[in-house]
């Protein structure tokens, strides 16, 4: 368990308050993190050559980091991206889906592309301390209903 990358959006104050909670979670782990809102923040007014710097450092994030958590709050559509993405790279991911209601469908394309699924920051901090534990990322499927 070397670097994670973190998928997640930020564009309210809810997902930005998850976020948070997500890298504070790393930090009490030490747990070394890439956070595309912490590196390459971009307006929505850059201009092309800016977009494309900020693009290609998110993909070179990517490329370095071992193992991703995507925070699937609202199915943000680039942090999808990153996860698809990531899942071609063949490097496992945890999905994070925070108030996903007991007996709520997880997406099957999602689910079958995780190690894990964790559904609060509990059990997220339960589950990466096991793994920081173990030296390893653990499987924790999702059994639930899928969509």
């Amino acid at each position: 368990m070397n670097k994670c990358y973190i998928a997640s959006g930020w564009f309210s104050p809810e997902w930005l308050e998850e976020l948070e909670g997500i890298k504070t979670c790393l930090d009490n782990l030490g747990l070394a993190y890439f956070s595309p809102k912490d590196e390459n923040l971009c307006t929505p007014d850059s201009d092309l050559d800016f977009q494309d710097q900020v693009f290609e450092g998110n993909i070179r994030g990517l490329a370095e980091c071992d193992w991703m958590i995507c925070n699937t709050r609202n199915k943000d559509m680039g942090s999808i991206f990153e996860a698809g993405y990531f899942h071609s790279l063949e490097k496992p991911i945890v999905y994070f889906c925070a108030g996903l209601p007991s007996g709520a469908q997880f997406n099957l394309m999602l689910a079958a592309s995780g190690i894990g699924v964790c559904t609060s920051l509990e059990q997220l901090h339960s589950y990466l301390g096991d793994c920081n534990g173990s030296g390893e990322l653990l499987s924790l499927r999702y059994e639930g209903k899928i969509e």
